[in-house]
């Protein structure tokens, strides 16, 4: 009888942790919320009265952020999967890891995008001033 430890099935949650933590980012960094929409108007409206000394972070910024963490996401979801072919483990395992593979290229094409639609959206807020 053969006793195996394997970190396989902890590697597999953490690489779809991470997955799933970069999709979020993206999707936080495209929603904007309808107060901070409304309190956006307001600022941008010359009858406000109150001066804003803070400004929101730049939506560019926070997507190109979480572009970055998705694309560290990748590269640690390919890492891990080639070790384990390194380490010829069981196909079962490889194919899990090739899921958490696809995934996080799904989620850096789409943090991709959203850095696009950001960029411009930024040159058209430009644009508009």
């Amino acid at each position: 009888m053969r006793l195996e430890t394997s970190t396989t099935p902890t590697l597999r949650f953490g690489l779809m942790a991470i997955a799933a933590l970069a999709f979020s980012i993206v999707l936080a960094a495209g929603n904007t919320s309808p107060a901070r929409a409304q309190d956006d108007d307001a600022a941008q409206s010359p009858a406000s009265g109150s001066d804003h000394d803070t400004h929101p972070p730049d939506a560019a910024q926070n997507a190109q952020d979480a572009a970055d963490a998705a694309q560290t996401s990748l590269d640690s979801a390919i890492e891990a999967r080639n070790q384990l072919e390194s380490d010829d483990a069981p196909q079962d395992q490889i194919d899990a890891a090739n899921q958490a593979v696809a995934q996080a290229r799904a989620n850096k094409d789409a943090a991709e995008q959203a850095v696009q639609r950001a960029d411009e959206a930024s040159g058209e807020a430009k644009d508009d001033n």
